[in-house]
C-alpha cells in the first residue's frame, strides 16, 4: 500500500506542476511571446541520463535548468522501465559481486541511496540474493531520483515539467543552431515553447535530434561503414528495422494463492514453448530476484521477482500481422519503418502488442510450466503483478529500451576502439580517447533481434525471437574503456548535445553502452560539458580541442561537490575508488597521460612503493602537458604511488598548461595530426597511431611466435596443431587431432579432430590455430630414444584461457598457466625418450567439475646438445 500511495502522491504533485507550467505556456504558442519558458539548459527526458545531466550541471553552476519529461516518474531504467535488478557487469573480473570498474559518480550516489532505503525497509541493503548486486522496487527508485533532484528544485536552479513531449524545433536562419523546442502537454493537449541556450536530448527515441534536423542513423551499420569486426557485410538478413529488441519487464509479488493472471490477448503457448529458455524455471526464479524472504529471515515481505528474459523480448525487425495491419491503417508504409522513424501513436501500437507478449509469458509460466513442475512451492502461479505503477495492466510505464537512434557526432565510436588490447577484457581498450569524460566496460550484448514465425513463416501465426549471426551474445567483452566528449556533440548542429541512448557510436557499440551505470556516467559527462559551454559562452564543439575548457570539464567531473556529490571517473582503474585520498590526482594525471601505464595496467596499485624510476617517469610524462623547469622539485622521501601522485599533482596543478598536440594555429581543422584520417573518423586525432598502445610488444616467450633456431641446431619435429583446411606453415606438419596411426608416426589417444579452432584474429598460422581439451589427453610422436629439448606453445588468440597444463615425458612444462586473449605461453623442457615415442600430455585429469581448456598451438622438438648435460 505504501508503494501505491507514493505513486499517487507523485502523480498528484506532478500533475499540478505540469498543469501550471503548461497553462502559462499555452497562452503563448509562438516563439515571440514573452510567456514562453526560457532557460540556460533544457534537458528533454527524465531517464537516468537526463537526471544525471541536470544534477551535474546544477552542481557546476548552471543557474537555470528546465527538465521536461514525458511521464511523471523520473529514473528511466531504474523505475519507469522496471529494470530493477541492476546489472553492473560483474562477469568480467571473474569474481562474484566485483565490478570491473568501481562504483562512482551519480550512479554510486543513487545506488547508495537505494541500499540505504532497502536497509531501512527490509533490514538488508541488498535483499535480492541474486546474480546482480543491488535490487530495488521501481517506486523506491522513483523516490530516490525525486530526492536526488529535489535540492536543486528548491534552490531554484532546476524546474521540472512532466507529461509533455517535443513536437517541433526552432532553428536559426542558417539551420545550424537549435534555438527553441515546442512541447505538447499530454494532459491538456496545449503546446508551449522552451527557449534555451543549450539543449540535451535524453529522450527515449532521439526526438529533438530528429526535429532539429541533426544527422543521425539507426539499424545495423554495415562493415563498409566503420570496418568493425562483428559488422554484417550487407542488409540481406540485416534490415534497417533490425534493432536491439524492446522488452516490457514485469515485477511480480508472491501471494499465498495459486491464481494465474487473466489470459492475455493473442496468447499462444507456442510462442514460448519453442524457446530453449528457461530449461529450469527455478533458475528464472532466482536470477533477478528483488526480495528474497526465504534466505533473509529478517525480511517481513513476500518474495518479489523481476521478469526480464530473452524468451519474451520483442524484436522490431518484422512485426506480427495484426501490428502491421494497425500501422498501415494509420499510415501507409508505417510497418516498414524503423521504430525510431515512427510517430508516437505508431510506437504505441507496437508497445501495446509487446505488452501482451510479456503478459503471455507470465501466463505461460503460470499454466504450462506450472503444470510440469513436480514441486510447486515456488510456482509462478503464486505471484501477481505489482500494483506500484498504478497502470491498468500493472505493467511499467515504458518498455526497456536498449537501442535508439544514433547521433552523427564529431566522432563515432567503433567496436575496434573499445576492444581490449589484444582482445583481452583484462586490459585497457585499444583506444583511450584524449577527450575522455566517462568510463565503462561491458560485452557487446544484442538480445534476439529477429522474429521467426513458426507456421511456415505466416506472420499471423505464433513466433519466437532468435539471434542473428554476429548480433548475439557471442561477441567478446570490451576492454576497460573511456567515452569521448566528441561523441556527445552533433557533427553539424550547434546548441544541442546527446544523452541517454542517442549517442555518437555504432550500433555494435550501442549494445555495450546501455546499462544503468553507463547511462548515468554519460549523463553526468553531458551535464559537465553543458556547464562548461554555458559558463564560458562557447559551443560544446570548441571544448574537445581546447585544453583549458577540457580541463574545466575534467575537474568538474572528479571534484567532490559540497552537497555530498560523488566524483565521476575519467580513467578506469579497477583498484582506485572515489574514497581514496589521491583519487582526484590519480584521475587527472591518468587522463592527461601523466602516468607510466601499459595496456594491462588496469590496476594502479596505489599502495605499492613509488620507486625512483617510476617517479622520474611520472615527472617526464607530466612535462608533456605542464610547463615547468628544473626549479620544480617532485616530492621526496619514502611514499606509495598514491601518495606521490597526490603530492606531485599539488606541485604542478597551478602551473601553466601546454596546448594539446596538433592544436596550434597551423594545424588543419579537419586532420589535426596529419595522419591522413579526417578528425571525424580519427579515434586519436591528436596522435598519429591507430591505438593508444601502438608499439607495445609482447615478451618473446608470450608472443606465440617460434624463436629462430641458432647455429646448426635443426628441428627434429615441428607440429602445428590445427583443423583440416588450415594453410601449411613452412617447416611444420599440420596435426588435425586424429588418433595415433603407425603410418603417420604420430597421433592422439582419442579423436580430437572436432576440438580445433582457427580464430582468424591475428597473423601467424601457428598461434592463430590450436587443438584443445577440457579433460586430459595424450599426443605421441615416434622418435628414436634419446634426449630432446621440447618447446610447447599454449594460448588462444580469441579468448582468455586460465589454468592450462602440459607435461612432456613426465616433466611439467605448464602446471596452471593462464593466458590472456591474444597472448601465449611458450615453455621448454629437456626430456628423455625411452620407449620410441615422445609423449605430450595436455589438460587435467580431475578438476572437481571445473571446466578448463588447455589449448596447444604448436610443438617444436630439437636434439638436446651435449653442453646441455
Amino acid at each position: 500500500m505504501r508503494h501505491v500511495l507514493f505513486h499517487l502522491a507523485i502523480a498528484t504533485v506532478c500533475f499540478f506542476i505540469a498543469l501550471s507550467s503548461c497553462t502559462v505556456c499555452a497562452n503563448a504558442p509562438d516563439a515571440t511571446n514573452p510567456n514562453d519558458l526560457r532557460c540556460d539548459l533544457l534537458i528533454v527526458g527524465g531517464g537516468e541520463s537526463g537526471c544525471a545531466a541536470a544534477v551535474q550541471a546544477a552542481r557546476m553552476g548552471v543557474g537555470s535548468i528546465l527538465l521536461v519529461n514525458d511521464i511523471d516518474w523520473l529514473g528511466g531504467q531504474f523505475s519507469a522501465e522496471a529494470l530493477v535488478a541492476i546489472d553492473e557487469n560483474t562477469h568480467v573480473s571473474g569474481v562474484r559481486h566485483e565490478q570491473p570498474i568501481p562504483r562512482h559518480g551519480l550512479f554510486k550516489e543513487v545506488i547508495d541511496r537505494i541500499e540505504a532505503l532497502n536497509l531501512k525497509k527490509y533490514g538488508v541493503a541488498r535483499p535480492g540474493n541474486t546474480r546482480t548486486i543491488t535490487t530495488t522496487r521501481p517506486s523506491d527508485a522513483a523516490r530516490v531520483f525525486e530526492d536526488l533532484l529535489q535540492p536543486y528544485v528548491e534552490s531554484g536552479r532546476l524546474r521540472i515539467v512532466r507529461g509533455a513531449h517535443p513536437v517541433a524545433a526552432t532553428m536559426d536562419d542558417a539551420g545550424r543552431a537549435l534555438k527553441a523546442v515546442r512541447f505538447k502537454s499530454d494532459k491538456t493537449g496545449k503546446t508551449f515553447n522552451v527557449h534555451a541556450k543549450l539543449t540535451v536530448d535524453a529522450s527515449d527515441w532521439g526526438d529533438v535530434i530528429k526535429l532539429a534536423g541533426a544527422e543521425h542513423a539507426f539499424g545495423p551499420d554495415l562493415k563498409s561503414k566503420y570496418n568493425e569486426p562483428e559488422a554484417p557485410a550487407s542488409h540481406d538478413d540485416y534490415p534497417v528495422t533490425d534493432m536491439n529488441p524492446i522488452t516490457y519487464c514485469m515485477v511480480i509479488v508472491e501471494t499465498d494463492r495459486y491464481e494465474p493472471i487473466a489470459k492475455p490477448a493473442h496468447y499462444d503457448p507456442r510462442n514460448y514453448a519453442s524457446h530453449k529458455w528457461p530449461k529450469d524455471p527455478l533458475w528464472l526464479y532466482g536470477t533477478r530476484r528483488v526480495i528474497d524472504r526465504y534466505h533473509f529471515k529478517q525480511i517481513d515481505h513476500p518474495d518479489v521477482l523481476l521478469l526480464c528474459f530473452p524468451a519474451f523480448d520483442y524484436p522490431l525487425d518484422n512485426l506480427p500481422q495484426r501490428v502491421v495491419d494497425a500501422l498501415e491503417a494509420d499510415e501507409r508504409g508505417a510497418s516498414k519503418k524503423n521504430i525510431v522513424q515512427m510517430s508516437r501513436k505508431q510506437r504505441q501500437i507496437v508497445f501495446d502488442d509487446a505488452k501482451q507478449y510479456s503478459l503471455g509469458f507470465l501466463y505461460y509460466l503460470q499454466t504450462a510450466v506450472h503444470d510440469r513442475m513436480p514441486d510447486k512451492t515456488h510456482s509462478f502461479r503464486r505471484f501477481r503483478l505489482s500494483e506500484e505503477f498504478g497502470t491498468p495492466d500493472r505493467l511499467p510505464f515504458k518498455p526497456y529500451v536498449r537501442e535508439s537512434l544514433r547521433l552523427e557526432a564529431m566522432y563515432m565510436m567503433r567496436q575496434q576502439d573499445s576492444l581490449g588490447w589484444r582482445g583481452s577484457s583484462n586490459a585497457f581498450a585499444n583506444v583511450m580517447y584524449h577527450d575522455a569524460v566517462a568510463v565503462w566496460q561491458f560485452e557487446y550484448d544484442f538480445h534476439p533481434t529477429k522474429r521467426e514465425f513458426l507456421d511456415d513463416g505466416d506472420p499471423a501465426g505464433p513466433w519466437r525471437c532468435v539471434h542473428r549471426p554476429l548480433r548475439d551474445w557471442g561477441a567478446p567483452y570490451t576492454g576497460a574503456a573511456t567515452f569521448p566528449m566528441r561523441s556527445l556533440i552533433p557533427v553539424r548542429v550547434d546548441g544541442l548535445l546527446a544523452g541517454q541512448h542517442n549517442l555518437g557510436f555504432s550500433s555494435i557499440v550501442s549494445s555495450a553502452v546501455r546499462l544503468h551505470d553507463q547511462s548515468m556516467a554519460v549523463g553526468q559527462a553531458v551535464g559537465a560539458t553543458a556547464a562548461v559551454a554555458l559558463n564560458q559562452g562557447v559551443q560544446p564543439r570548441a571544448i574537445p580541442y581546447d585544453v583549458k575548457l577540457l580541463d574545466a570539464v575534467w575537474r568538474g567531473l572528479v571534484k567532490r561537490h559540497g552537497d555530498g556529490g560523488e566524483p565521476g571517473m575519467l580513467w578506469p582503474f579497477r583498484d582506485v575508488d572515489s574514497s581514496h585520498p589521491a583519487y582526484e590526482a590519480i584521475q587527472l594525471l591518468a587522463v592527461r597521460g601523466g602516468l607510466p601505464l601499459g595496456p594491462r595496467d588496469i590496476r594502479f596499485k596505489p599502495n605499492a612503493p613509488a620507486t625512483d624510476g617510476w617517479r622520474r617517469r611520472v615527472v617526464e610524462l607530466s612535462s608533456a602537458f605542464k610547463r615547468f623547469d628544473d626549479a620544480v622539485h617532485p616530492p621526496a622521501g619514502d611514499m606509495t604511488r598514491g601518495e606521490f601522485a597526490k603530492q606531485w599533482w599539488a606541485v604542478i596543478d597551478d602551473l601553466p598548461d601546454r596546448i594539446l598536440p596538433f592544436t596550434d594555429a597551423l594545424s588543419s581543422k579537419h586532420d589535426r595530426d596529419g595522419d591522413g584520417i579526417p578528425d571525424r573518423d580519427d579515434a586519436l586525432p591528436l596522435n598519429q597511431h591507430a591505438s593508444t598502445w601502438a608499439g607495445v610488444p609482447l615478451p618473446a616467450n608470450r608472443d606465440g611466435e617460434p624463436d629462430a633456431l641458432i647455429g646448426v641446431v635443426k628441428p627434429v619435429l615441428q607440429i602445428n596443431f590445427t583443423g583440416k583446411g588450415s594453410p601449411r606453415v613452412a617447416g611444420y606438419i599440420n596435426d588435425y587431432g586424429l588418433p595415433f596411426d603407425v603410418k603417420r608416426s604420430r597421433g592422439w589417444s582419442r579423436d580430437l579432430s572436432a576440438n580445433h579452432r582457427r580464430r582468424g584474429a591475428i597473423d601467424g598460422a601457428q598461434r592463430d590455430t590450436f587443438l584443445f581439451t577440457r579433460g586430459h589427453d595424450r599426443f605421441e610422436a615416434a622418435l628414436p630414444n634419446g634426449r630432446y629439448r621440447v618447446t610447447v606453445c599454449v594460448g588462444d588468440s580469441g579468448h582468455d584461457q586460465p589454468g592450462q597444463r602440459v607435461v612432456a615425458e613426465s616433466v611439467v612444462v605448464f602446471k596452471d598457466e593462464s593466458t590472456a586473449t591474444g597472448e601465449f605461453a611458450e615453455g621448454t623442457a629437456d626430456v628423455e625418450v625411452k620407449d620410441g615415442r615422445l609423449t605430450i600430455e595436455i589438460g587435467h585429469r580431475d578438476l572437481g567439475g571445473r571446466k578448463v581448456n588447455t589449448c596447444i598451438n604448436w610443438l617444436r622438438v630439437v636434439r638436446a646438445q651435449p653442453s646441455d648435460d
